[in-house]
């Protein structure tokens, strides 16, 4: 998301992550319809009944057809610490809706965000949870702006949420699509951290950059979540675990139950890159788990990228991938051969192409601190 680096970082982002000759060409990418009884499973309809709970919205056709509900919704929520939207479209502008501290933000059965705003600079997201703590969003229907018109449309900016140095959040259930850049974003833009965050449940489809971006956290838990059609802008990965710069941190990093399907580049990246170094000093120590993950054709099924300049020093730890599903893919691990100080592990993957399977594990033998353990 960051765009500002420093000459070495931009020579981690052009040869490290992209030296792998992807040929990655979002014209050639064809959107794919994912099956409804794969959706059922990971997006819940929201039965939120209103009852006798008053309305804090107007209730008049005016308020109702209104093309820009922005100034009126936000109001609401800095009044308010719950928010229950009312049960129809309502259009936000290029200010987004910002969530403050203490909010829980519920979506009834029928209401969604349409963002009519252009991505024209860093912060432009549609529901932006910056420096706060202690929100719950549940059952948020998104929308972007990935197809607008707006020649003012620029860079890879504008998630459906994003979450910036911000602590104790929960997203529960939330329906993303068609943003001009991630579905969600976790992380920092200023070398600080996020800190407790939950994504249960819910499915992302056809946003533009990543599905979800981890890029600057602590004690994140991604669960229960198909991310579909990702393509536009690079990354193109269904979750891509990667920080921006050497200040950024990735602590305790837990994905269980995600399915990913047809994304451009890969489901699931790790691209430590930035925390390389030509110094001991500083060195980023990472743990991250990623546990039945399944893949259904995206070019990989897992992708990691780790020191690919071959700096002396480079981010240690432990990557845990268990009981991985990997089927239709070009090739289901996509690695960098460069030697790394983390360790990798591998346990109960399944490869449905048998070819795919044993390159795999020859591939894994000859990797340095990778393994595969014992059934």
């Amino acid at each position: 998301m960051k765009i500002k680096f420093k000459s070495k970082s931009i020579l981690i982002l052009v040869v490290g992550f992209f030296l792998m000759s992807l040929n990655l060409n979002a014209q050639e990418f064809s959107v794919q319809n994912v099956p409804a009884s794969l959706v059922n499973q990971y997006l819940k309809p929201s039965n939120f009944n209103l009852g006798k709970t008053a309305s804090l919205f107007p209730t008049d056709k005016k308020f109702r057809n209104s093309t820009d509900h922005t100034a009126a919704v936000q109001k609401i929520i800095d009044k308010n610490k719950i928010v229950i939207l009312p049960d129809f479209k309502l259009f936000i502008n290029s200010k987004g809706l910002k969530i403050g501290s203490d909010k829980k933000i519920i979506f009834r059965k029928k209401s969604s965000i349409q963002f009519t705003g252009s991505a024209n600079g860093r912060f432009s997201d549609v529901v932006k949870i910056y420096n706060a703590q202690n929100v719950e969003i549940i059952n948020a229907v998104i929308v972007g702006s990935r197809y607008s018109k707006s020649k003012t449309q620029t860079g890879q900016w504008s998630s459906g949420i994003a979450i910036l140095n911000s602590k104790n959040v929960t997203i529960t259930n939330a329906k993303i699509s068609d943003t001009f850049g991630d579905g969600i974003f976790i992380g920092s833009e200023d070398g600080i951290f996020s800190e407790n965050i939950v994504v249960d449940g819910g499915w992302v489809n056809k946003v533009r950059r990543n599905g979800i971006s981890v890029t600057s956290a602590k004690n994140v838990v991604l669960k229960n979540i198909l991310i579909s059609n990702t393509y536009g802008h690079d990354p193109q990965c269904g979750i891509d675990i990667e920080p921006s710069w050497e200040k950024d941190i990735l602590k305790n990093i837990y994905l269980k139950n995600i399915y990913t399907y047809h994304n451009l580049a890969a489901g699931i990246s790790i691209n430590l890159n930035a925390f390389n170094r030509q110094s001991a000093s500083n060195v980023k120590t990472t743990d991250i788990t990623i546990e039945n993950h399944t893949d259904e054709a995206s070019r990989h099924g897992l992708l990691t990228s780790l020191n690919t300049d071959n700096q002396p020093y480079d981010a240690q730890g432990i990557i845990k991938i268990k009981n991985a599903k990997w089927k239709q893919n070009q090739s289901p691990y996509w690695f960098t051969p460069n030697k790394h100080s983390i360790e990798i592990e591998f346990s109960g993957i399944i490869i449905e192409n048998q070819n795919q399977k044993k390159d795999f594990e020859t591939n894994v033998k000859s990797l340095h601190h990778v393994k595969i353990l014992p059934e």
